[in-house]
């Protein structure tokens, strides 16, 4: 395919990366000082200088008020120590104060009942809280989000849970990251690019998502590029696209073989372009990993991270 033939796909792609940036930046909800002072229990006059001595990131309307975005909120909240008194004013669930469950493995037993009985607001909560709380993005889908999904996995294989149940927890939780995506501070504008998802065959989009979230986190423009995608789509996003790093999720490899061709393809056009590929998974065995290339074997969303720092460390 030529590159012109490539070229609406280039400009949408690179679209969404810059809507993403906007989003990160300058969120839906813009907030008054008035309404800050609120949410963390402050004084209206206090919020204001936090925001004239630049504490507090602010934007100014056309007539020169003084809005604040949320995640710009949250994050002068965690770094500064005030608890959200009424997080309900920010439109979050009116009990993620970042002062509740902060105990990842209590916060992981209650996310399981939440997610099977389909208590969308409390997991809501539940993991909100956990990042208000300072947990980084990568330990709360390692030590909470993946435990969780492979518990209720074990519960659907001895018949103690419903596919629907599955489905729907499934369906909350990436509404639930989403969320949590909005909540994060803007990645900088200079941040490296990194692209990711899972390939055809495996329809599960939950992984890539906690891996966009964890390179959101680590200062790099992560986009999943979702799942059930063919290997030669991917390496097309990779020359389009042009990322440093790029990540295969595994959770799915009945036909062992197909994943083994596709990854190579995958790592042969990374290669080409001068880019990392990061694979990792649930289903990604030890008999498949001696078949395939990659740069670095990622089991959990920490070693993910850890090895992106590596590059921009360099």
């Amino acid at each position: 395919m030529s590159s012109s033939a490539r070229l609406p796909v280039r400009q949408q792609t690179q679209e969404i990366i810059r809507s993403r940036e906007r989003q990160a930046s300058l969120m839906k909800e813009l907030v008054s000082p008035k309404q800050v002072a609120r949410a963390i229990g402050a004084s209206e006059s206090s919020v204001k200088r936090w925001c004239d001595q630049g504490v507090i990131s602010t934007v100014r309307t056309a007539g020169g008020h003084r809005r604040i975005p949320v995640n710009a909120v949250l994050s002068f909240a965690k770094s500064h120590g005030h608890k959200l008194v009424q997080p309900e004013v920010l439109g979050l669930p009116p009990s993620t104060t970042g002062a509740g469950e902060r105990s990842l493995e209590r916060a992981r037993k209650r996310l399981l009942a939440a997610l099977v009985s389909g208590e969308d607001v409390l997991s809501r909560q539940l993991v909100l809280d956990l990042y208000i709380a300072k947990h980084r993005v990568s330990r709360i889908c390692d030590e909470v989000l993946a435990p969780v999904f492979h518990e209720i996995g074990d519960l659907w294989e001895c018949g103690d849970a419903e596919v629907y149940q599955e489905r729907r927890a499934c369906e909350i939780c990436l509404r639930v990251l989403h969320e949590l995506e909005r909540l994060m501070p803007p990645v900088p504008a200079d941040g490296p690019v990194a692209i990711g998802g899972a390939l055809d065959l495996d329809p599960y989009s939950l992984p890539t998502t906690m891996a966009e979230l964890t390179m959101r986190q680590c200062g790099w423009k992560g986009v999943s590029l979702g799942s059930l995608l063919p290997a030669a789509s991917i390496a097309n996003a990779i020359a389009d696209i042009g990322p440093r790093l790029v990540w295969i999720s595994v959770s799915h490899a009945d036909d062992a073989d197909r994943i083994v061709e596709a990854m190579n393809q995958v790592y042969e056009a990374a290669r080409k372009h001068k880019a990392a590929l990061a694979v990792g998974g649930a289903a990604l065995t030890e008999e498949i990993r001696r078949r395939v290339r990659y740069s670095a074997f990622c089991d959990t969303m920490a070693h993910l991270e850890t090895f992106a720092d590596s590059l921009t460390s360099n």
